[in-house]
């Protein structure tokens, strides 16, 4: 049973298109092609059966064109088109079969008020007042001209009892397929909730296990959000308990905030910015900082906030001043070494070479210049051994400030 089931679902999505591929409103599109279709057949089939030939004309022509614009939505991706190309045709059809199916004592009513909710559902906001427009300004033009021509109309209908059932089969018909886009609407927000609900959950969990203050700001730079990380830090600094709505300017450190607005203005014209900075809290400790500033865009593409990240990154920075000193002491050691040391142990090796080639007997000769360049060597020797200390107590003072 559940495999059948898997099976229906699958070929229904096939049929449909998936959600990783298509947007909502193109699923919706394509679910109401499918069922229109399937809806028509069954008008086609009534009309067939009471005699009404000009309707079923209508539903036949009607249904032809929307296995074409399913195609061209489902398989071709022109949704936009699609729906337009489909709304001309479907207000041309009602606006025929209200002529030949009895006016305002037929169906056509009916499948107007249908048309507007689909319309509704599938289309962009901005199309609305457009549709609400159209179907006013529609209903209006045919009841007048029924009023005022009743001759137009074309009563087809043999008997009251056909009218009271192609009234009520379209009624019926009219009521369910807005019940099925109504429920398949909530189905996908029910299940979008639990979706965003679930990354929330997610993303808040992350957000608190983080120890970077991170706080997001609305374009008014209040604060819209902050983590653990931001309320323990301002409230061991400053004594002061930062909540929902209140402005970052009570807040941030005010040597910083000339800085933090001018980086905060460029974030909402969309240009993300970083930097190291270190900042002094009441002369009492210092701390550097990495901080983020990050535009907050939503699904229309507009800059909503600004998503401020600072991390604590006093650490690594002593690190880094720490291998900086150790690094020039080396290399200092490295210059004496190469080149200062060099120059005594030469004037040693040549003093040797000078006694080996006169004899051993003249060698107090060139005790006096041995004895300098023993002493310059001795200097050099007790240069390196001064840079070793100063790198290791360089090593020792950075470690007692972390």
């Amino acid at each position: 049973m559940q495999k059948t089931l898997d099976r229906i679902v699958s070929g229904w999505n096939k049929l449909v298109g998936c959600e990783e591929s298509f947007s909502m409103e193109n699923r919706l599109y394509n679910v109401v092609c499918v069922l229109t279709i399937a809806i028509l057949f069954i008008f086609l089939g009534n009309s067939l059966m009471l005699h009404l030939w000009q309707s079923a004309v209508i539903a036949a022509a009607v249904m032809l064109l929307q296995f074409v614009f399913f195609y061209f939505s489902r398989f071709k991706k022109r949704f936009n088109k699609s729906i337009i190309l489909n709304a001309i045709v479907g207000y041309v059809a009602l606006y025929f079969n209200f002529f030949v199916n009895s006016g305002s004592n037929g169906p056509t009513l009916f499948v107007f008020f249908l048309t507007f909710h689909l319309l509704i559902a599938i289309t962009p906001n901005k199309m609305h007042i457009v549709w609400i427009a159209l179907h006013i300004a529609s209903i209006c033009v045919l009841l007048s001209l029924e009023r005022l021509h009743p001759k137009f109309i074309i009563h087809n209908y043999a008997t009251v009892n056909d009218r009271i059932v192609d009234i009520v089969s379209t009624y019926v018909v009219s009521l369910l397929f807005t019940y099925f886009i109504v429920r398949h609407l909530r189905n996908y927000l029910n299940r979008q909730k639990r979706e965003t609900e679930a990354s929330a959950l997610k993303l808040k969990a992350m957000f608190e296990s983080s120890d970077s203050c991170q706080i997001f700001l609305d374009r008014k730079m209040q604060v819209l959000y902050f983590n653990r990380g931001s309320a323990e830090f301002f409230n061991r600094m400053y004594q002061k308990e930062i909540i929902m709505g209140m402005s970052m300017q009570q807040v941030i450190n005010p040597a910083y905030f000339c800085d933090f607005e001018k980086n905060f203005t460029q974030a909402l014209h969309g240009i993300s910015t970083q930097e190291d900075r270190l900042l002094k809290y009441y002369e009492t400790e210092n701390i550097w900082w990495h901080i983020s500033y990050t535009p907050v865009i939503d699904d229309m593409k507009n800059t909503i906030g600004v998503s401020f990240v600072a991390s604590d990154i006093t650490e690594i920075k002593m690190q880094q001043e720490n291998i900086r000193r150790k690094n020039e002491s080396l290399m200092k050691i490295a210059h004496i070494q190469a080149h200062e040391t060099r120059t005594p142990v030469v004037n040693i090796l040549g003093i040797m070479e000078l006694i080996k080639s006169e004899g051993y007997e003249n060698a107090y000769k060139y005790l006096p210049l041995m004895e300098v360049a023993v002493l310059n060597l001795d200097e050099k020797i007790k240069e390196i051994v001064g840079q070793t200390n100063e790198a290791r107590k360089n090593s020792v003072a950075i470690a007692n400030l972390l």
